[in-house]
């Protein structure tokens, strides 16, 4: 995994090596032998939590480190079913402390009360996390629950041909192609990455069941591009930076064709260079950029600041999981809308543009 701008941050790239050190003198690790399978896990895992934490520091958005301390509770609560609630929370809150010790010998005092108030917020939301567990707080679902599990029902039991007919049926029973994408197939996928999160299915499943999902999708281009009603506006989407998380981005793409526009999709990873020039080229009425991990949204924040430079005429929308994490960053940035999925964003451009 990229660690983005860390690389080209020293003191950053010091924290990461310091708090690794310090995570090998830990007291939950100190009862068995640390294999190299051990350290190189121990290692990604730092690596992946100071890459969280960097984000949240350079865009000043306590929510993004808040969430992850709510993630990787939950993530690791299953690989260590001989820890109890208790002692998974003190590991964590010892790590976050690690942490603290480590950039006090590293930051100047002014970035040391930056990340301090991440830390902060961030053992706030692990306790509320335990909690929030400890009571069984759950959940809401959403609508069209029933047919979403149907949906996960295929994709568990690896039935490609059924999970892409069951889709095919929704719609041909009446569903609106935005409710299919949005209701069923969005929140099946949601399930897989829960799954996924609580070690309940591999990452071969997963990729397996988005994969799935990509086909069955591509089924429904006989009615996407099938309606004969155009709108004459064009709608560019790419994923910021180097998310690679793209079927968000594509439901934005396809549900915009099926109301009559015409849609541009760059898919995955758009680097800026790449992005300005299709831009140029094929001169979009909105540009819709997708962030599913909260690392991305540097990268988007910066994309939406250069196509506004650049195209001020051009309306911006940015959307995905990662803007979950933050508390309406978005409102600061040069972006003219954030929507919580692709059906929203398609609404709301009828009814502004």
């Amino acid at each position: 995994m990229s660690l983005l701008m860390i690389e080209d941050n020293p003191k950053f790239q010091r924290l990461y090596s310091e708090v690794f050190g310090r995570q090998l003198q830990l007291d939950f690790y100190k009862d068995r032998i640390i294999t190299a399978v051990d350290k190189e896990n121990i290692y990604q895992g730092v690596r992946f939590c100071i890459t969280f934490l960097y984000t949240a520091y350079v865009l000043e958005e306590p929510k993004i480190f808040e969430e992850y301390a709510r993630w990787v509770y939950h993530l690791l609560r299953p690989l260590k079913p001989d820890k109890t609630k208790e002692q998974m929370y003190g590991m964590l809150t010892e790590h976050f402390q690690s942490i603290h010790d480590a950039m006090v010998l590293i930051m100047s005092d002014a970035e040391c009360q930056k990340l301090d108030r991440l830390l902060t917020c961030a053992g706030r939301a692990l306790a509320e996390e335990y909690r929030a567990e400890k009571c069984g707080i759950k959940q809401a679902h959403s609508e069209y629950k029933e047919k979403a599990e149907q949906y996960l029902a295929f994709l568990m039991k690896s039935d490609t041909k059924g999970a892409v007919s069951f889709l095919l049926e929704c719609v041909n029973v009446g569903i609106p192609l935005s409710n299919v994408y949005v209701d069923i197939v969005a929140e099946a996928m949601r399930q897989v990455g829960e799954l996924w999160h609580q070690h309940l299915i591999t990452v071969d499943t997963e990729h397996y069941c988005t994969s799935v999902t990509q086909l069955a999708i591509s089924q429904m281009y006989p009615i996407v591009f099938g309606q004969k009603e155009r709108v004459s506006k064009k709608v560019l989407v790419a994923c910021a930076g180097s998310e690679l998380h793209e079927l968000g981005a594509r439901m934005i793409a396809d549900l915009f064709e099926y109301r009559g526009w015409d849609s541009i999709y760059l898919g995955a990873a758009v680097p800026m260079d790449a992005l300005l020039a299709a831009l140029k080229e094929h001169a979009p009425y909105l540009v819709a950029l997708s962030v599913t991990m909260p690392q991305h949204l540097i990268a988007c924040k910066e994309m939406a600041e250069e196509i506004h430079r650049q195209y001020p005429q051009i309306k911006i929308a940015v959307g995905g999981n990662a803007f979950q994490s933050t508390n309406e960053i978005w409102k600061n940035w040069s972006v003219d809308v954030y929507t919580c999925d692709a059906r929203a964003l398609v609404e709301w451009a009828e009814h502004t543009l």
